[in-house]
């Protein structure tokens, strides 16, 4: 966005090259004002955690450049964060729960839900013991 090109999308965004450009650039006055439309437009483009997570990777280089005193301003200021999507981990609701034991399934399905239920596990935890979800090292062979 800093240097007006696209984002790669898809399978081009695995190795690709960050775009060069002289970061003296970013203190240009006019900046904050050109970027506020290549940032609505990839907002909608793209989903909020992914414009959200980009904004953030912006903002930390550029307090970054601040600290060294390679730049001086932020032309990211007036670019505001997307609200962030609706929170999809919740626990499911008690009408739900029991809706869901009402269901004519196989004993091994009614099973295995019940385990998670009253374990309250992640499926990680519960389908690998020991493994800890998202931790470097710890794949599942």
């Amino acid at each position: 966005m800093l240097a007006g090109e696209p984002a790669p999308t898809g399978l081009t965004r695995r190795g690709a090259k960050p775009p060069v450009f002289p970061v003296c650039v970013i203190d240009a006055p006019a900046l904050p004002e050109v970027l506020a439309e290549p940032a609505a437009g990839r907002a909608k483009e793209r989903d909020s955690g992914t414009v959200n997570r980009e904004l953030s990777i912006a903002r930390t280089a550029i307090g970054w450049w601040q600290r060294k005193g390679w730049i001086a301003c932020d032309p990211t200021i007036d670019i505001e964060r997307r609200p962030a999507p609706p929170d999809r981990t919740k626990a499911l609701a008690e009408n739900q729960i029991a809706a869901l034991w009402r269901l004519d399934v196989a004993l091994r399905e009614m099973t295995f839900w019940k385990m998670f239920y009253e374990s309250a596990a992640w499926a990680d935890e519960a389908l690998f013991p020991g493994v800890r979800a998202g931790t470097p090292g710890t794949e599942v062979p």
